[in-house]
């Protein structure tokens, strides 16, 4: 059964991915010009390792983690103090 799947992000993608293994055609169609090589960041937990495993990506998402901890803000508030 062929699936047309609107957006290639980690939704589209990823669905893809199960479909295919399921025996369907799925085709994915996507507006932006081309994929984006940087992006947010991810907290993967839980539930989302258990997929990652079931889907032999887990070596390779923990091998690029940047093992940052806690949030990080890029836009810190000066203070200043008067005498």
């Amino acid at each position: 059964m062929d699936v047309l799947i609107s957006g290639a992000g980690i939704a589209g993608l990823t669905t893809a991915y199960w479909l295919r293994r399921h025996g369907f055609a799925p085709t994915i169609v996507e507006r932006a010009p081309s994929f984006v090589t940087g992006g947010y960041k991810i907290d993967v937990r839980g539930t989302a390792l258990d997929v990652l495993r079931r889907m032999g990506a887990h070596d390779a998402v923990v091998a690029s983690s940047t093992q940052m901890q806690g949030p990080f803000s890029s836009t810190a508030r000066a203070t200043s103090s008067t005498g």
